[in-house]
């Protein structure tokens, strides 16, 4: 069982810093606390809030102690963390994915409010669009217990080698779920489902992406006009030069009648798994996703990494 700290890059969610736990289901669900509803007072015998209640952490095998991680309203339907890994284990047995044979990673507030889970199906689900590097198809649920988030699940691609995540069937193979009532098995067993149905489709549309060409000249008319406005100044500039030598940089130089394409930079580590230069959409979308997963807040990476085809249309016109 591996546990990684994140203190590295600060990743966090709404400003949480996140504990990372990889390894099989089972291993990872250890490290999953637990809640609890209390009133919502000053003390005990004190009066307590008509309409709302205090989430409770509860101790855990680190800390011996309750913390109080919201407050909600009396109306609130707590959905644990691990009523999120009950159904969707249950979803992967309907789809006889044996959970035992999952691995897993949980990334976890530092108080454990917020959880995004990733479960890696089998080997037999994963992809090699490029014939080098795998990529594993992901259920991924992401859940809070202090209503800060909704309840959300959606298919995904994992590319081990540089930790990029790609997301796929966003309009069918996703669900969003306010917290008003229980989480039901069959909103996950739908994700799944839709996903396995779609990722033959994604199958095609990477061998698509990877026969597609493309040179250095529409990628940096691109990242100077498209990206550059969704995604600002310094991604565009990651961009091009990931794109075009496979190295990460900084901006070194004034931005003044600049381009993401001309400004002078400085050049860092070298992406794990990126083309030297990138050559076709395949290649691109994996640049994309690494400067997605490189945002320090997850919910930012999240968002990020749904609007990876549609920027990936942008540079097909």
């Amino acid at each position: 069982m591996q546990e990684t700290q994140n203190s590295n890059n600060g990743l966090k969610w709404f400003n949480s810093p996140l504990m990372v736990f990889n390894g099989s289901l089972e291993e990872v669900k250890r490290f999953i606390p637990d809640f609890e509803r209390q009133p919502f007072s000053l003390g005990e015998g004190l009066p307590a809030h008509k309409r709302l209640e205090t989430i409770i952490r509860k101790p855990t095998p680190t800390d011996p102690h309750y913390i109080p991680v919201g407050v909600v309203s009396k109306d609130y339907v707590l959905i644990s963390h691990y009523q999120v890994i009950e159904v969707a284990s249950k979803a992967l047995k309907e789809h006889d994915i044996d959970p035992a044979t999952v691995q897993a990673s949980a990334r976890i507030t530092e108080y454990g409010e917020r959880m995004a889970l990733s479960l890696y199906l089998p080997d037999k689900y994963a992809i090699e669009p490029d014939g080098k590097h795998k990529m594993a198809l992901s259920l991924e649920c992401f859940n809070s217990v202090d209503g800060s988030s909704r309840f959300r699940a959606l298919m995904g691609w994992f590319r081990f080698v540089c930790s990029n995540g790609l997301i796929i069937g966003t309009t069918q193979s996703d669900i969003h779920r306010r917290h008003v009532g229980d989480l039901n098995a069959e909103d996950v067993y739908s994700v799944l489902k839709n996903g396995l149905r779609d990722s033959a489709i994604e199958k095609e549309n990477f061998a698509r992406w990877y026969k597609h060409r493309i040179t250095l000249n529409q990628v940096s008319d691109w990242v100077d006009n498209e990206l550059k406005r969704l995604w600002g100044f310094k991604a565009a500039a990651r961009a091009y030069q990931i794109s075009k030598t496979g190295y990460d940089i900084i901006i070194r130089g004034n931005y003044k009648n600049k381009k993401p394409s001309n400004i002078a930079v400085e050049f860092r580590e070298k992406v794990p798994g990126a083309a030297n230069p990138c050559e076709n959409l395949f290649d691109i979308s994996q640049t994309l996703a690494w400067l997605a997963k490189e945002r320090r807040d997850l919910s930012e990476q999240l968002q990020w990494r749904e609007q990876i085809p549609a920027l990936l249309s942008q540079l097909q016109k």
